[in-house]
């Protein structure tokens, strides 16, 4: 009963470290994996929402990298964008992509509350919710 007590302390607590090793570990534990959800904010002062979707590719400690992109007008995905990030607690993340910002905690094992914004021209602000859907 202790070591299933202390699983689920590990899983709730530090939800970027947990493992799939374990029968009790969530089927997408880790961070790894695809993530996608909603993009939603002001994009040069107009509202935008759009399917957003990040691959985590490649993870290294506290340092991650991956890729990002969304749905077009058309439906179409956008080209993959490549994105680097690091995690500054167990479950709070910031990173870049080629011109902006990534914020984000995970909330659970297979949920992100997000931001991300950039300056200059394409000036954006947007906050995401992002599901995991794979390992």
């Amino acid at each position: 009963m202790l070591a299933l007590i202390s699983l689920v302390f590990v899983m709730v607590l530090a939800p970027a470290t947990a493992q799939a090793a374990s029968p009790l570990a969530p089927r997408n534990a880790g961070f790894e994996g695809v993530w996608t959800g909603t993009s939603e904010g002001f994009e040069n002062g107009v509202f935008v929402s759009r399917e957003v979707r990040f691959t985590i590719v490649s993870r290294q400690g506290a340092a991650f990298t991956g890729t990002k992109s969304w749905r077009e007008k058309g439906g179409e995905w956008s080209a993959p964008e490549p994105f680097q990030g690091v995690f500054v607690t167990a479950r709070t993340y910031r990173a870049v992509d080629g011109d902006g910002y990534l914020t984000g905690t995970l909330v659970s094992p297979t949920r992100i509350r997000g931001t991300y914004q950039e300056a200059g021209s394409d000036a954006a602000a947007y906050t995401q919710i992002l599901t995991k859907i794979s390992r």
